[in-house]
């Protein structure tokens, strides 16, 4: 999704502070309507901080919130055109499912046959049958079921967005799998905009339409999933998108880049894309899994290096390589499974185009 020129919701320059600790440090983005938007980031990244400001529950120290184009630091949560689905989802356990959904209906006046109708109509939208659920107990649900009636209950509010702090994290990995499809799907349908919260980059990736990348309070990277993991700022957000390769190297004058493996130093070719670098200079050299491969005797590759096997894994369709280069130097090779396996003594290689320099 593009960005549109005039943002639902922009946070300007904001920090958080607790004393001297800045949890959120001059913080920038903007959110477009009807985008799913991600922030993920490690434990202790401010995602959570920055989160309860969005909702109102915190308000910051320095800079703005816009909610188009209006300040709104300082507007309570329940007057934000905003609805949160928790961690805990915070149903109500003596209330039914179609009881709970309907809260939101109630507390604004609606009529008992429209909170019941709206109800049906948002049960049959999170995939529960409203002849099952609408008079079952809550506690009666399985995780996921109070996971899609806690959604059922925040569209219930019509918010202009839905922010979510990590609702899945609780489930187990084929649950959670299932409703971050259904999710994705729920904000297709619906067309409203969602702010996201979570550590997994795997819900981050499979959902967003762009992510933000946080690190101890600022923001390293915002951008659409694919492209910060073909193209990352530096290496936490390289490492932070999963498996990869950083190689350290010393810059040569010629083009060339000098590879301290372990107990070797071996020659390399840098890719087009590196561009003029000071010689004596210390980078990264970026090499996804993926982009590695074996390579047979006057077979071309950019780079080639001699390796031995230490190990392998089974993933599926995908079997993952663990190689030694030297002692104290190994790499992670990821390849098809109906490829040809690899000896215990084999030749790796690399295109150019497939590696990225980045700061060391």
């Amino acid at each position: 999704m593009v960005e549109s020129a005039a943002p639902i919701l922009e946070v300007a320059n904001v920090t958080k502070r607790f004393g001297a600790f800045a949890a959120v440090n001059d913080v920038s983005f903007k959110i477009s309507d009807g985008e799913f938007f991600t922030l993920v980031g490690p434990s202790g990244s401010g995602k959570t901080t920055l989160l309860r400001m969005l909702v109102g529950m915190e308000k910051p120290t320095t800079g703005e919130l816009r909610l188009r184009g209006k300040v709104i630091n300082d507007l309570a949560p329940n007057l934000r055109p905003t609805c949160m689905v928790f961690q805990s989802l915070a149903l109500f356990p003596h209330m039914t499912v179609g009881k709970n959904v309907e809260f939101p209906l109630n507390i604004r006046g609606a009529s008992q046959g429209d909170c019941r109708t709206r109800a049906w109509e948002l049960l049959k939208l999170l995939h529960l049958d409203p002849n099952r659920y609408y008079d079952k107990n809550v506690t009666q649900c399985s995780g996921g079921e109070r996971q899609r009636v806690a959604l059922a209950r925040a569209l219930a509010y019509d918010p202009e967005i839905l922010f979510f702090d990590e609702p899945l994290s609780a489930l187990d990995a084929r649950l959670r799998k299932t409703l971050q499809k259904e999710l994705k799907d729920l904000q297709r349908s619906t067309k409203k905009t969602f702010c996201y919260v979570t550590h997994s980059l795997e819900e981050a990736m499979v959902m967003s339409d762009r992510v933000a990348i946080l690190r101890a309070g600022v923001i390293e990277q915002i951008g659409q999933p694919d492209e910060i993991y073909a193209n990352p700022k530096n290496a936490f957000v390289a490492e932070f998108m999963g498996e990869v390769n950083l190689l350290d190297i010393i810059v040569a004058a010629d083009g060339t880049a000098l590879w301290e493996a372990g107990r070797k130093t071996i020659p390399l070719t840098l890719p087009a894309s590196a561009g003029a670098l000071e010689a004596g200079a210390k980078r990264k050299l970026l090499i996804r899994p993926e982009a590695l491969r074996f390579v047979v005797p006057g077979e071309v590759a950019g780079n080639t290096v001699p390796v031995r096997i230490l190990n392998q894994f089974s993933l599926g369709s995908r079997v993952q390589y663990h190689v030694e280069v030297s002692p104290g130097c190994t790499l992670t090779v990821e390849r098809l499974r109906e490829e040809r396996s690899a000896t215990a003594e084999a030749v790796l290689g690399w295109e150019l185009a497939d590696s990225q320099i980045l700061e060391a």
